[in-house]
């Protein structure tokens, strides 16, 4: 049974190393895993992922699983400090966004380039087999759960609207990641790196003026009440990665590996992808309905944005050439994997 545990108030990661002890590890008895992770017991990441997603190991598994869930850190630590944690073995799995950890996965935050723009189940079939061509070095030491994308975020604004590339100038814009915050500087604003939980606050105290997120995420934490403004351009999508300690992983019986692999890869991101397109066709509407601004911009002027962020590729391009890679394969496939599963 998937149980979600209280807050640990003041939990540090020696707790936490505390906690991720394995019971029952004989055939017949149970293995508890743990997963932590940065959201809400009430968000989209909990309630439409990792929940349904423990349910459904666990059955897999005939009860000889347990799945832990502790969300929002509730073990301790940071959210850049969560792919660490698994690492180590101070949790079992993790879900995390790949751009909270800087520098870890420098291939996959490639897929939150700008303006790849497909629909959250169309990206998330793209980074799985983008993942299986060229970042599966990127996991060595880690055993994958999913790569699934976000819908695609928009940029939303607290005091005025943006319609124009000039509207960006100068405007601070809470960014997830450092491949999104080189797109929004091409743009012409200033990036802020910021996790989830403290936007709200920076928006409704003017520490930034707008932010990035996309759709579906908004309603949940309540962000329309700040940012009133919701310029309806497809940006970039975040990749969200599930990852599970591969000693871990290899500690479960072949039965029970099996269970976590019947609700791992390509088809489980894409059937959690197409979840969040429809949760993001209810929270535009819910968005739209509370009288907020939703911003439409043509083409013509969404062409000058493209042109004014194409530089990003070229930096990563070269900056996977710097890691020993083929860049531009590495582009030109992303590319292609876009068009092809329909961004």
């Amino acid at each position: 049974m998937t149980r979600l545990r209280g807050a640990v108030a003041g939990a540090g990661l020696g707790l936490a190393a505390a906690l991720s002890g394995w019971s029952g590890a004989a055939d017949g008895q149970t293995t508890t895993l743990r997963v932590h992770h940065f959201s809400s017991p009430s968000s989209l990441d909990q309630t439409v992922h990792l929940a349904p997603w423990a349910r459904s190991v666990e059955a897999a598994a005939g009860g000889r699983i347990a799945i832990q869930i502790f969300p929002a850190m509730q073990l301790g630590g940071k959210p850049s400090d969560l792919v660490r944690q698994v690492e180590d073995g101070v949790v079992d799995i993790v879900y995390t966004l790949a751009g909270y950890t800087p520098g870890r996965f420098p291939g996959t935050v490639g897929l939150e380039l700008p303006f790849l723009a497909g629909s959250s189940a169309v990206m998330s079939q793209v980074a799985m087999a983008f993942y299986d061509r060229h970042l599966r070095d990127e996991y060595a030491g880690l055993h994958l759960v999913s790569i699934h994308a976000t819908e695609p975020a928009r940029v939303h604004t607290a005091r005025r609207p943006i319609r124009t590339l000039e509207d960006f100038r100068g405007l601070k814009i809470r960014v997830p990641s450092r491949y999104v915050g080189l797109a929004i500087q091409a743009l012409g604003a200033v990036p802020v790196g910021m996790p989830l939980p403290e936007i709200y606050e920076a928006l409704a105290r003017g520490q930034v003026d707008g932010m990035t997120i996309n759709w579906a995420i908004i309603p949940p934490v309540r962000l329309h009440e700040v940012a009133k403004h919701h310029t309806d351009v497809p940006v970039y999508q975040a990749m969200l990665v599930t990852l599970m300690n591969q000693r871990s992983y290899e500690r479960l019986a072949p039965e029970l590996r099996r269970a976590i692999d019947d609700n791992s890869g390509f088809a489980y991101a894409k059937a959690v992808g197409a979840k969040w397109d429809v949760e993001a066709a209810k929270a535009r509407k819910i968005i739209a309905e509370s009288g907020n601004d939703i911003v439409a911009v043509g083409e013509a002027e969404v062409a000058r944005w493209r042109a004014a962020a194409s530089g990003v590729y070229d930096l990563w391009v070269k900056e996977m050439n710097d890691k020993g890679k083929d860049g531009r394969r590495m582009l030109d496939d992303l590319l292609a994997l876009v068009k092809r599963y329909g961004g």
